[in-house]
């Protein structure tokens, strides 16, 4: 079965409709228990109950938000140093989805974009990823059946730029496909645990002590100060 491409703009709300109905490359590192950026289980009980991570404000426009600014402001530049136009590409493969920065027309080259950071970026210039990032990649590989993905860090700016090529190892794409099904068999069993609301830990205006000021001429004696930590 060949890619299916859905005309679905990043970020949108179709887009992330159709994310809740696949298993997202995105999501791939979560379910190999390779990343710290959130746990399997909460992967398990995000896609159980169809309740998506909070992200506050903040983080929607420093992280995301900057992360497709600095994108687009990358892209001419990468399209240079590859000599083709790449676009923008959702698609899907098997029950599996990949959101891809770029794709080149003929469908060999997938273009991959992280914002700039120095540790990132040494990874980079080594030639070696961790496993926070290349299971992505191998979704990508594996639904768009691309040849390789040009991996780029940057911060929109040719000075800021490191890249490199990745290509599928052998026996990756194998672990994915058979961690994505061990992760159904889990998910099918899952029971999830919906936080109750905390009870609220205090005193009751009523168990208030009763408040005590002696005064003669100036305060002599007080419990305001334990009256206040009360309240």
């Amino acid at each position: 079965m060949s890619m299916i491409i859905h005309e679905v703009t990043q970020g949108s709300p179709e887009w992330h409709a159709l994310r809740a109905q696949y298993k997202n490359a995105s999501e791939a590192p979560v379910m190999m228990g390779a990343t710290k950026q959130m746990k399997r289980n909460e992967l398990l009980h995000a896609k159980k109950t169809g309740l998506d991570k909070d992200v506050h404000w903040w983080v929607q426009r420093f992280l995301f938000d900057r992360g497709h600014e600095v994108e687009a402001l990358a892209r001419p530049i990468v399209e240079r140093i590859i000599g083709e136009d790449l676009y923008p590409v959702v698609g899907t493969r098997n029950g599996m989805l990949a959101s891809m920065d770029g794709l080149t027309l003929l469908g060999n080259l997938i273009f991959e974009h992280k914002l700039w950071n120095p540790e990132l970026a040494e990874q980079v210039r080594n030639g070696e990823l961790e496993p926070h990032y290349y299971w992505q990649l191998e979704q990508q590989l594996l639904v768009s059946e691309a040849e390789e993905v040009i991996f780029v860090v940057s911060d929109g700016t040719e000075e800021n730029m490191v890249h490199m090529r990745y290509k599928p190892v052998r026996g990756r794409a194998k672990k994915l496909i058979d961690g994505w099904r061990q992760f159904e068999a889990d998910l099918a069993e899952f029971e999830p645990n919906m936080d109750t609301k905390p009870e609220p830990v205090g005193r009751t205006p009523e168990n208030l002590p009763a408040l005590r000021i002696e005064v003669t001429g100036m305060v002599t004696n007080s419990n305001l100060v334990a009256f206040k930590e009360h309240a």
